[in-house]
């Protein structure tokens, strides 16, 4: 039987108590790469298996991902010692040593820690139990090479087949005169280029097929979709600075600055942030206070996320794969360009109009390449919420969803003007960091891999 008593004082214990600008929440999300709700819950399975830990006479054991919650909880031991005197036991954390003896007692123990939370929790989340990060359950395998390895693999065998090319396409060349050859290539770009959009288009949506149904990807906040989208984290701060003037948190001054009301309406950690820096700063310019609040770690938190995502997408064999395919069909039709131009300049013949589709179509190349390698935060994840997810939820009056669908028309019309002042006042920047900051340990996580399980005394 469940102790209700108990689960109750577990479910309402607070992780991030006292409230601070990096709380035991906000830096569990930094420092693994994970999104807003995806760390909730991860810290709601952790607090269900204390509780499995608390009402067991033996060892049970983690997941990696709840077992990071877990390693992250030790370092605010103050926290981890209250937490304790709720549980009525002191749980002891019990690294692997990976010796034969360890690995049979912790196979057991997880077995045990299964059957117990299906007795008292129901079924396990796969997405939290059986992966050891979030992006396992897209079920997207990891390339064996770099775009830039590809690029540069393609290139080298252009210019290696040049020359037989040309020997076996100079008859053919001979006996196409302008412009009806020119004709024929734009016509076979149109085609070759629609043959591209329409496979493209058919792989990503088979791709998203694949993903788990319970994956992260599909219980975003329409922040990081936003920016997910936009790649601008300025947005993400007007939206939320414009929803806090909407509910009458934050004023406009005459003087073109803005302060606190006395009566705040605060939803979220970034409202937390945004309110307390205002109170701090008092009555200031719109341009000095968001350049602040890019360094906040609520905001840095979005913008991580959401890179690290788009950077595992696009080192994912799917993408590589199609990728490739893509280049080599340009490819071929810059070869073909460039050997009509090479024939002229031997023939002493015309090239102007061939040299131009040409540099259109290079140009064209590494547009399109670059939208591809992002075409999934460009418009099939955001089109799914659009179309699909959104559509069963009730996002009415819901401000930020309305921000996620409609962009700027939403803000708050006396608000627009310092927006634009704070963007021109940034120098071009509209981005607190870059993608780079997404290293390759932060698609994977931090887990500790070696921690088996843990026992009371």
């Amino acid at each position: 039987m469940m102790n209700k008593d108990l689960w109750e004082k577990i479910d309402k214990f607070s992780f991030d108590h006292p409230p601070s600008e990096y709380d035991f929440t906000l830096r569990l999300a930094n420092e693994n790469y994970w999104t807003q709700n995806f760390t909730q819950q991860a810290i709601l399975e952790y607090k269900k298996f204390m509780y499995l830990a608390a009402v067991s006479d033996m060892m049970v054991s983690p997941s990696e991902i709840v077992d990071t919650v877990w390693h992250q909880h030790l370092i605010f031991t103050k926290s981890y010692h209250e937490f304790c005197e709720v549980l009525e036991k002191q749980i002891q954390h019990i690294p692997s040593t990976h010796n034969k003896e360890d690995f049979q007692k912790f196979r057991l123990a997880k077995e045990r820690t299964t059957k117990l939370y299906e007795t008292h929790f129901g079924n396990q989340p796969e997405h939290i139990w059986n992966y050891s990060s979030p992006y396992e359950s897209l079920n997207l395998k990891k390339s064996k090479f770099k775009l830039r390895t590809a690029i540069i693999i393609g290139i080298s065998a252009f210019i290696i087949l040049t020359i037989p090319l040309y020997f076996l396409l100079k008859p053919v060349y001979y006996s196409i005169k302008n412009p009806d050859f020119i004709l024929l290539y734009l016509g076979l770009i149109i085609i070759s280029v629609s043959g591209l959009e329409w496979l493209n288009r058919r792989k990503f949506q088979k791709i998203i097929n694949l993903f788990d149904k319970n994956s992260f990807v599909f219980n975003l906040n329409p922040y990081e979709l936003i920016y997910f989208k936009t790649g601008n984290i300025r947005s993400i701060i007007n939206g939320n600075v414009s929803e806090l003037i909407d509910n009458g948190s934050i004023k406009i001054n005459t003087d073109k600055t803005i302060s606190t009301n006395e009566l705040t309406f605060i939803k979220s950690k970034e409202h937390e942030q945004i309110i307390e820096l205002l109170k701090d700063l008092g009555k200031t310019s719109y341009p000095n206070f968001s350049s602040q609040l890019l360094l906040k770690p609520v905001f840095s938190n979005i913008f991580k996320s959401m890179d690290a995502l788009k950077k595992y997408f696009i080192r994912s064999k799917f993408l590589s794969n199609l990728f490739v395919l893509n280049f080599i069909v340009f490819l071929a039709l810059m070869m073909l360009g460039f050997l009509r131009i090479a024939t002229g300049i031997l023939r002493d013949k015309p090239i102007l109009q061939i040299s131009f589709a040409v540099i259109l179509l290079i140009l064209f190349m590494f547009g399109y390449l670059f939208r591809l390698t992002n075409l999934f935060s460009l418009k099939f994840l955001p089109d799914l919420y659009k179309t699909v997810i959104l559509p069963k939820r009730n996002i009415n009056n819901d401000w930020q969803w309305s921000y996620f669908l409609m962009g700027t028309a939403v803000l708050t019309t006396s608000f627009i003007p310092l927006t634009n002042r704070a963007t021109s006042d940034s120098s071009g920047s509209s981005c607190g960091t870059s993608s780079s900051s997404s290293s390759d340990s932060s698609c994977g996580g931090s887990s500790c891999s070696s921690c088996g399980g843990c026992g009371g005394d």
